[in-house]
């Protein structure tokens, strides 16, 4: 969160925002004096907050025609869901998709298997210490002296002990050890194999559901919650389990040991046993019932944390031209205190354990201590303290097996939370299959067929309503309405980003619904409001897959104006060549935004502006001819005079093998088209040619001609489109 605080301290220490005649930016407090109280008073007081979003809701459902029928509590949450969390205990199916992942059961089988060896030769080489001062004892035993408690032993070569020398015992000792320490390396070794292997698919699943899921999953969930999951749970997957996982086995194991070896020295000691397992069965279930619930609530926070310095970082000018410095810093304060509020009760009933498991650990100490004495002249004295040395070990081996099978539990939540975003609803086949594959060829023409199309975002709430038309190849069709008619929502239908709930689209004879997505977006072009380009070259952007040679791509940034008018000696040989004029071939001294195809483009087109980056947009419709081009508001953040040039591109010879839908604000950018299509809350309203619709009196498209202040140079234009020999 070091970016994270940096961002807040320049927020906080930049000087407030001032308009043009002097004055501060307003505070939140201030918002009312815009005369929008209501929702200044949403803002500050929470329960008004939901009180204007559900008035909100309201008006939404009326504006948008989707019936009395539709109760507004139904589409809560329709646009940023509210994120799932689990409560209780990890299911078993969580471990398994983790077990599963490690390579099978059998992996399992064999990490035991290792761990139980390990701990074995652990053993046997204490017990060899055992065995040691045992053979020591019995060919020297010590003499007590009269009236003194010093003893004395008889031997005179203090290099034999029974029948071997020192050597023998201390090689047999450091050749247990030798085996030990392979014995533990072939152990992690094995085991951090598959765990890795595990993060590796958990990673790679994750991965595929995500980019094959449908957009309204991204329309519905944040980006900081994605990030959450790529970031913080895969680190917990990938890392923490890894160490949980191996040293809660070694410390069960060894624990298991510790009772093993006291039971059999002492046999009494199994009823102690028993009462000490329920003890901390009882303990470590108290701490796990919290911690993980703690757990919950820490992962859930991050991810507001997270959305909310994206905000700030993609904002911060807004921000403080508003003067709501102040509320964003608070706000970032208390998403900051809900993260570390479960971190901190985390940490608190970690030392709640701690405290219970060192007593219950030292109870088992002091009761094998207490039999030993008990039984001091039955036992045998290097055995008491081969059984003593491990019961004061026990302690520590519980503490952190419980904690290393809490912490793991824990980062089970991790492998919980990836789990929910392994089962997203995903969208259809990329592949057709070979009975629905279309030609090679497809689509030779741009014939468009919509037959009783009904599209839904939400069940049973239709956005687009029984939309029927027919358009001709070739034909340029303009689409207008008002927000929230549904425009943007026919442009992703057509390439499938939302399926249709009725009806169908053909495209030359071939219902879309039908066939792979890979097939279908690769032939039909879309030019979105918003474009998304890549950090890398402009050819790169425009032919991310090398298919069209540089002078296509000179050609197709010449004709989206990326490159300005040349003059007799400012062109390149890819122009000249398309275009059939002898200049120079200087790439270097073109003139215009780009002057080579190397040019760098940073990530989302940052080093351009809007208008630029539509036009790049353009550029890759010009690239690819396809038979089917929507254009959605694509000239929206462009001066009058480059629409005007784009919309002769458009209508050139470069689209004139294409079928083109422009979904437009600007009417003067349609009013040309062969055809304007007219939305009106998901049904078509009117559909015809703009010289017709404007003859009708009560249109809606005329009364929108109307209210742009144009209607006369509209009403000309119009004219002109449909009679161009009247006018020539």
């Amino acid at each position: 969160l070091g970016k994270f605080s940096a961002t807040l301290a320049e927020l906080n220490t930049k000087e407030d925002t001032k308009s043009d005649d002097g004055s501060k930016g307003k505070e939140v407090d201030g918002i009312e004096d815009d005369g929008n109280a209501e929702r200044a008073k949403a803002v500050n007081d929470p329960t008004s907050e939901d009180e204007y979003n559900s008035k909100s809701l309201h008006k939404l459902v009326a504006d948008g025609g989707l019936g009395a029928d539709i109760n507004p509590v139904n589409l809560e949450g329709t646009l940023v869901e509210d994120e799932e969390r689990e409560t209780g205990r990890v299911k078993m199916e969580v471990w398994g998709i983790f077990f599963s992942a490690c390579s099978g059961y059998s992996y399992w089988f064999a990490v035991l298997l290792l761990n139980s060896l390990a701990k074995v030769v652990t053993i046997v080489q204490d017990y060899w210490i055992c065995i040691w001062v045992t053979a020591n004892n019995i060919a020297s035993p010590h003499v007590v002296l009269p009236d003194s408690t010093n003893t004395v032993s008889p031997a005179a070569n203090t290099n034999i002990i029974g029948q071997h020398t020192v050597s023998f015992w201390i090689g047999i000792y450091l050749a247990i050890g030798v085996i030990e320490v392979f014995a533990l390396f072939i152990k992690l070794a094995y085991a951090y194999s598959g765990l890795i292997k595990a993060a590796r698919n958990v990673h790679a699943k994750l991965i595929r559901s995500v980019v094959h899921a449908t957009p309204r999953f991204f329309d519905s969930s944040p980006f900081g919650r994605i990030i959450n999951r790529f970031s913080r749970d895969m680190e917990s997957i990938g890392t923490n389990t890894l160490d949980s996982l191996i040293w809660m086995f070694a410390d069960f194991t060894s624990a298991l040991g510790v009772i093993v070896i006291i039971t059999a020295v002492m046999p009494p000691f199994i009823f102690v046993t028993v009462v000490i397992t329920v003890a901390y069965v009882v303990i470590a279930k108290c701490y796990l019932d919290s911690t993980r619930e703690l757990k919950r609530l820490e992962s859930n926070a991050s991810a507001p944390l997270l959305s909310l310095f994206g905000e700030l970082i993609q904002g911060v000018s807004s921000i403080r031209a508003f003067g709501l410095k102040k509320y964003y810093i608070m706000e970032a304060i208390n998403r900051s205190d809900e993260l570390n509020r479960p971190f901190y009760l985390t940490m608190v009933s970690s030392c709640w354990m701690s405290i219970r498991l060192d007593a219950a650990g030292a109870t088992v100490s002091f009761f094998c201590a207490f039999f030993i004495l008990w039984n001091v002249c039955s036992f045998d004295a290097s055995l008491a303290g081969f059984a003593l040395v491990h019961a004061l070990q026990f302690k520590d081996y519980m503490l952190f097996a419980i904690r290393n099978y809490g912490d793991n539990e824990l980062n089970m939540n991790g492998v919980e939370r990836v789990s929910q975003y392994l089962k997203l609803d995903q969208e259809a086949s990329a592949q057709s299959t070979p009975e629905n594959k279309p030609v090679s060829n497809w689509p030779r023409t741009g014939d468009l067929e919509v037959e009783d199309l009904v599209v839904e975002y939400v069940p049973n709430v239709p956005v687009l309503h029984s939309l029927s038309m027919s358009i001709k190849h070739g034909e340029k069709i303009g689409v207008v309405g008002c927000t929230g008619a549904g425009k943007s929502t026919l442009s992703l239908a057509f390439l499938r980003f939302i399926e249709a709930a009725k009806g169908r689209i053909m495209l030359d004879g071939v219902d879309i619904s039908k066939i792979g997505l890979e097939d279908l977006r690769h032939n039909v072009t879309i030019i979105p409001q918003d474009p998304v380009l890549f950090n890398g070259t402009i050819r790169f952007n425009l032919d991310p897959f090398s298919e069209y040679p540089d002078e296509i791509v000179w050609d197709a940034l010449h004709r989206a104006h990326l490159v300005r008018e040349y003059g007799s000696q400012t062109a390149s040989t890819a122009i000249s060549v398309l275009e059939g004029n002898a200049i120079d071939s200087s790439l270097e001294h073109m003139s215009g935004i780009f002057t080579s195809l190397e040019a760098k483009i940073k990530e989302n087109g940052q080093n351009l502006s809007l208008g630029q980056r539509q036009l790049v947009a353009l550029a890759r419709a010009l690239v690819r001819r396809s038979r089917l081009i929507i254009m959605d508001e694509a000239t929206a953040s462009v001066d009058f005079d480059t629409d005007d040039r784009i919309q002769r591109t458009i209508r050139g010879s470069e689209f004139a093998n294409s079928t083109l839908f422009c979904i437009a604000h600007r009417l003067r950018t349609i009013i040309d088209y062969d055809r304007v299509l007219v939305l009106d809350k998901g049904k078509v309203a009117e559909f015809d040619t703009p010289a017709n619709l404007l003859n009708r009196q009560d249109g809606i498209f005329r009364s929108m001609c109307e209210k742009s202040g144009e209607f006369e140079y509209l009403a000309d234009a119009a004219k002109r489109a449909q009679d161009p020999k009247q006018f020539s």
